[in-house]
């Protein structure tokens, strides 16, 4: 379930470049492309908002099948619990990204050597 939730939080978080890259070729496009796109379009969109369904409904029964013996109070304290646990983890995810980013980019100052292919002057 976790990983769904990564995956699902990774595509919504990258869905805004998405769309922008979409929009930008879309500005290109003829009216019959133009309608294959809004209808990718409106698939992603449609299989974005069954994922976090899925999701919700998923943490929901799980929630429901584990808390059953607790009184609304023990709820409420396992909850508090729960957020400050996820405080602390997401912290240190936030810290460990950014290890990676200044290992990545520490490791090799070096550009890497330029992709062999076209380029935008040789398709003139």
């Amino acid at each position: 379930m976790i990983g769904k939730m990564l995956s699902t939080g990774f595509s919504l978080a990258t869905m805004p470049a998405r769309l922008a890259f979409r929009s930008a070729r879309a500005m290109a496009m003829t009216p019959a492309e133009f309608t294959q796109f809004m209808d990718e379009l409106r698939g992603a969109s449609d299989e974005a908002v069954r994922e976090i369904q899925f999701l919700l409904a998923s943490v929901d029964d799980e929630m429901e099948r584990k808390t059953a013996h607790l009184s609304n109070e023990q709820k409420q304290q396992a909850a508090l619990l729960a957020l400050d646990a996820a405080e602390k983890h997401l912290s240190m995810a936030a810290v460990n990204i950014l290890r990676a980013v200044w290992l990545a980019l520490n490791s090799n100052p070096e550009l890497p050597a330029a992709r062999r292919g076209e380029t935008i002057d040789q398709q003139r």
